[in-house]
C-alpha cells in the first residue's frame, strides 16, 4: 500500500507538469517518476511488484519525459553519516545494506537511462552551496544538456 500511495503522489505531482503553465514553461522536481520503480522493485514481493506495475505503466504514458536529470549520488558511509546526522526518526531504520541495494540499483537504471541527459554528482566530493565553480559548471550543463556528464570528474560542456 505505501508502494502504491507513493506512486499516486508522484502522479499527481506531474498532472500539474503536463497541464504546463502559460507564463513558464520551466519545472523543477526533486523526483524522477520512473524512479519510483526502483523502491518498488527493492521492497515489494514478486506478485505485489506485479499489481504495482499494472497500475505503474496506466500512469506512466501521460508523464511528461523531464529534459535534463541531476543524479546524486555518493559512498553509502556517507549517506549513513548524513543519515546519522539529520536524525529524522523515519530514516533510523534504514540499514547500510539496503542503501548498497539502492545504489546499485539506481546505477544500473541510470546505465541504462536514455530518456533525458543525465548528469550524475558525486556529493561526497562536490558542495553545490560552497563550491561556485562546481554550481557554474552545473548550471552550464543545464543550460545546454548533452548526453552523460559526471561532475566533479569531467564535464563535456
Amino acid at each position: 500500500p505505501a508502494q502504491l500511495v507513493f506512486l499516486l503522489q508522484r502522479a499527481g505531482q506531474c498532472e500539474a507538469f503536463a497541464q504546463g503553465d502559460l507564463f513558464d514553461e520551466t519545472w523543477v522536481a526533486d523526483f524522477l517518476f520512473d524512479k519510483d520503480r526502483l523502491f518498488a522493485e527493492l521492497t515489494l514481493s514478486a506478485s505485489d511488484l506485479q499489481l504495482y506495475d499494472r497500475v505503474f505503466e496506466r500512469l506512466a504514458w501521460s508523464v511528461p519525459p523531464p529534459s535534463a536529470v541531476i543524479y546524486l549520488t555518493a559512498p553509502v558511509d556517507v549517506l549513513m553519516e548524513r543519515i546519522a546526522e539529520r536524525g529524522r526518526s523515519y530514516e533510523v531504520e534504514i540499514s547500510a545494506d539496503y542503501l548498497a541495494d539502492l545504489s546499485a540499483v539506481y546505477a544500473r537504471y541510470f546505465a541504462g537511462y536514455r530518456a533525458a541527459p543525465v548528469i550524475e554528482i558525486d556529493v561526497s566530493q562536490v558542495d553545490l552551496a560552497s563550491q561556485l565553480s562546481a554550481y557554474a559548471d552545473l548550471r552550464r550543463w543545464l543550460a545546454a544538456p548533452q548526453g552523460y556528464a559526471r561532475l566533479p570528474e569531467t564535464l563535456l560542456l
